[in-house]
């Protein structure tokens, strides 16, 4: 299967009605079909993937894998698969963040060994063959025409196909198309950009195995190399501040790349393989979380600060978490929805803690504004605007 070419499965015109319909066929919705398939084997579900862009496909950001994943795969039951992918091993984080000096952060000590630099696009089609092989039905390019309307079963359009359904779950990734749909709203906590370029390295020569994470009076810089010879550098900002200082714009990025310690000289051997690119990377959580007989998974839950490292590992953790959310909705227990909204709560109170605590140690930029807008950062609440980025 080509990786950057649309998959395709078509959807059974006799089947018109699925115990588990999920919307979205990234990690997190292709890791809560995985794990149903597997906690409920009998269950029929419906995986809806959105038709990808060929570019942001097979080029994105977000590639890096934390040791304790494994754990997440083994429970998923993809330990010995994903272990057969022969992934690129990553062995820590560098960091030059609070002065000058370059700390490392290695895996050395985590019972796991080592993470992973990942080819996403790779990783995403592992995954919802995975979904496939377990008997999940999925339709690429499968969207939802209309909204779902619930009465004891949920009801919707697909395709042409009227399709009834148990539960629904929101993977639609930042959209969370499905929980605002049902009333829920978007709480955005800050204006967080990544700008982004890849390169392809003509020489295998040196290549470092840790993530570099960089702080500057903009925001901060990552870069990490990646399988097939390939480098990702970001530069993570605030979307008002990019505007303001040129970062959109290659000269503008690449004059304040040319200023760093240590992820300019990555370069070296290095040649562009997109233009600078931009995504949104504000964290934000979905207020609520879940409802009746639905539930938001991934970054349609919440999004966390790439400065984590843990979006992906968040994702495969709630296809995990809301496969034991379904169980129990299916079973009649009370409380399904209570329970999975108050462990994303205190999931996301978590986070914003040691997000909190992430930048409260870099203190050489406090009169930048991207800086004394993370000094003002709360700690514990979850608070903030819904549906734009804070001013």
């Amino acid at each position: 299967m080509d990786r950057c070419k649309t998959r395709f499965a078509g959807l059974n015109a006799n089947a018109d009605y699925y115990d588990v319909v999920i919307v979205g066929g990234g990690v997190a919705g292709s890791a809560a079909a995985i794990a149903l398939a597997q906690r409920l084997p009998d269950l029929r579900l419906l995986l809806l993937e959105r038709k990808p862009d060929k570019v942001r496909q097979c080029y994105r950001i977000g590639e890096t894998l934390p040791p304790h994943a494994l754990a997440l795969f083994q429970q998923l039951g993809l330990l010995e698969s994903f272990q057969a992918q022969g992934n690129m091993a990553a062995h820590g984080t560098r960091a030059i963040w609070g002065n000058e000096t370059p700390h490392e952060y290695p895996f050395l000590y985590s019972p796991y060994g080592h993470g992973w630099h990942l080819d996403r696009a790779a990783f995403d089609d592992w995954l919802i063959n995975q979904a496939q092989e377990r008997g999940v039905t999925v339709v690429s390019g499968g969207m939802l025409e209309g909204q779902p309307r619930y009465d004891n079963d949920w009801t919707m359009t697909i395709a042409g196909h009227s399709i009834k359904a148990k539960a629904m779950i929101d993977a639609s990734g930042r959209s969370a198309a499905l929980g605002r749909s049902q009333g829920g709203q978007l709480i955005d906590l800050d204006r967080l950009i990544g700008i982004y370029r890849f390169y392809q390295l003509t020489e295998d020569a040196g290549l470092d195995s840790y993530t570099l994470v960089e702080s500057c009076a903009l925001g901060w810089w990552y870069s990490t190399y990646l399988p097939n010879r390939q480098l990702v550098v970001t530069l993570m900002t605030d979307s008002d501040i990019a505007r303001e200082q040129g970062m959109l714009t290659e000269p503008g990025w690449l004059s304040a790349l040319k200023m760093t310690q240590q992820s300019y000289p990555r370069l070296i051997n290095a040649e562009p393989l997109t233009s600078i690119k931009a995504k949104p990377a504000h964290s934000q959580y979905l207020k609520p979380v879940c409802g009746t007989a639905w539930y938001a998974v991934g970054d349609a839950a919440a999004t966390f600060d790439p400065l984590s490292s843990l979006g992906i590992f968040k994702a495969l953790r709630h296809g995990l978490i809301v496969s034991y959310a379904i169980d129990d909705f299916i079973q009649g227990k009370p409380g399904s929805e209570k329970k999975y909204q108050q462990l994303m709560e205190t999931e996301y109170r978590y986070y914003l803690k040691t997000r909190h605590d992430y930048y409260q140690a870099e203190s050489r930029f406090d009169l930048a504004p991207f800086w004394q807008r993370r000094n003002n950062y709360p700690a514990h609440t979850i608070a903030g605007n819904s549906g734009n980025n804070p001013d």
